[in-house]
């Protein structure tokens, strides 16, 4: 959408973890980011784009597949693939979950760094995964299932991060104001 109204208009999209993009706008290196939300910083400003829940994947085949919702006390028992303790995501999930007094006995069995890593692991039939909805296939897919979770609900809130008192380039602006057009009226994001 954006580069069919801006044609002329290239940027750059660096892939990084939570601190790592935080850190890139904090120095400099990008003019803003989209990231989740996490530590307070002074130097930088949050703008909430959208809550994003947390929900089971596993492989269709799996037991727990043919649920629509599931307690995270269904989970108990099961090989996890979880990310990394030091992620973001981990953090936003582990916090929550002790939020709610909720310390579940779960089996994180494999702890890998990105979250495509999980689902590959899923698909594999090696365990299954807590991932953010938005990291699951958006459409129907061959392999994987995807599974509400309550009983807590936990969600990740995700939003742009910018410099306090920093000033975007008029097509960081425009790139900008899009994204919270887009996502403010339901959006996924285009």
């Amino acid at each position: 959408m954006f580069n069919a109204r801006y044609p002329g208009i290239r940027f750059r999209i660096l892939d990084l973890s939570a601190n790592e993009g935080l850190d890139a706008v904090a120095n400099g290196e990008v003019e803003f980011g989209i990231n989740i939300i996490g530590a307070t910083r002074e130097d930088l400003v949050f703008t909430t784009l959208i809550e994003d829940p947390f929900v089971l994947a596993c492989r269709r085949d799996h037991p727990l597949a043919q649920a629509r919702r599931l307690k995270w006390d269904a989970l108990a028992g099961h090989q996890l693939i979880g990310v990394a303790k030091s992620s973001g995501n981990r953090t936003v999930l582990d916090h929550a979950l002790a939020q709610a007094g909720r310390p579940l006995d779960l089996n994180w069995f494999y702890e890998v760094n990105h979250l495509s890593t999980s689902l590959g692991l899923v698909e594999a039939g090696l365990g299954i995964a807590v991932v953010p909805r938005l990291a699951t296939p958006q459409s129907e897919h061959p392999l994987i299932a995807v599974v509400e979770l309550d009983d807590p609900l936990v969600t990740r809130t995700i939003g742009l991060v910018e410099r306090r008192g920093g000033r975007l380039s008029p097509s960081a602006q425009r790139l900008r104001q899009m994204l919270l057009d887009e996502w403010r009226q339901g959006g996924q994001g285009t």
